[in-house]
Formats: C-alpha cells, sequence, structure tokens
C-alpha cells in the first residue's frame, strides 16, 4: 500500500499545542531581566539564553515529529524525535478515551488525551491541541463501527 493511499484514510490529525514554546521564550524573558535589572554577571545571561535557544529547538523538533492520526478504523500517535514511537491502536480495541486539561489548558484549548485500550494498557498524549475535538471523532468512529 503506498503513503499516499494511507494518508487519504486520515479523518483528523492534530498536532501538539503551541503553548510548549512558552517555557523557552519565558527562560529568555528571565535572562534579559537579570542582564538589565539585577546586574547579574554579563555571560550568565547569555548562557540563559543559549540553553533556551537549544531547548526551543528541541521542543520544536518535537512540534514538528509529532502527530496523532485518527483514521476510520485506528488511531495513530507519533512522537518523539531520536527515540521514534508509535502507536497503532485499532478502534475496536478501546475501552474508553479520557481528557485532562488543567485551567489553562481549557482556556486555550490543550490538554491530555488518555486512551484506555482492552486490557486496561493506556497510552498518553500530552499537549494535544483540541483534545474534545480529538475524543469526538474517536467516538464517533467507534460508534459508527458498532453499528
Amino acid at each position: 500500500m503506498s503513503e499516499k493511499k494511507t494518508d487519504h484514510d486520515v479523518v483528523y490529525q492534530a498536532r501538539l499545542h503551541w503553548i510548549l514554546f512558552l517555557g523557552p521564550i519565558a527562560m529568555v524573558v528571565v535572562a534579559w531581566a537579570l542582564d538589565h535589572y539585577a546586574h547579574a554577571p554579563y555571560q550568565l545571561g547569555w548562557a540563559i539564553t543559549a540553553i533556551a535557544v537549544i531547548w526551543e529547538f528541541v521542543i520544536w523538533l518535537t512540534y514538528r515529529y509529532s502527530y496523532l492520526n485518527i483514521k476510520k478504523n485506528r488511531v495513530v500517535m507519533c512522537s518523539g524525535i531520536i527515540v521514534r514511537q508509535t502507536i497503532d491502536i485499532p478502534m475496536n480495541k478501546i475501552e474508553s478515551i479520557d481528557i485532562r486539561q488543567s485551567i489553562l489548558g481549557s482556556i486555550f484549548q490543550y490538554g491530555s488525551l488518555v486512551i484506555t485500550g482492552t486490557g486496561g494498557s493506556r497510552q498518553f498524549f500530552n499537549f494535544l491541541e483540541k483534545p474534545l475535538t480529538c475524543r469526538r471523532y474517536i467516538e464517533n468512529l467507534m460508534y459508527d463501527g458498532d453499528q
């Protein structure tokens, strides 16, 4: 089966949320504040900024290569950069779908999607954009498959 034909089976694709990028940005702001207001050593601000830039790059790679594909008969979760993890869960093996959201998650529409499979196995996808939409698509496909 060709890759293009498989892509046509995707009903919905979810990605990580942009809020992941706020940590490194906050770190740069702290480095700038230390440099300008706390009279910290000059090299400390640059060191913190360098660490933040590396952290931002790693987050960007994670953001770029992590996704959740909802297909007609399965859910595929892919994450990781160097150590790639791909989890393929058939729709008929899903027992429940849980959403975990903080207050900020509810406001900015991100959270964790927890899929419990038969046998009690649990798969987590953290910082997922629009997890309620993902759950709705999965539940609709699960119930359509039962009929």
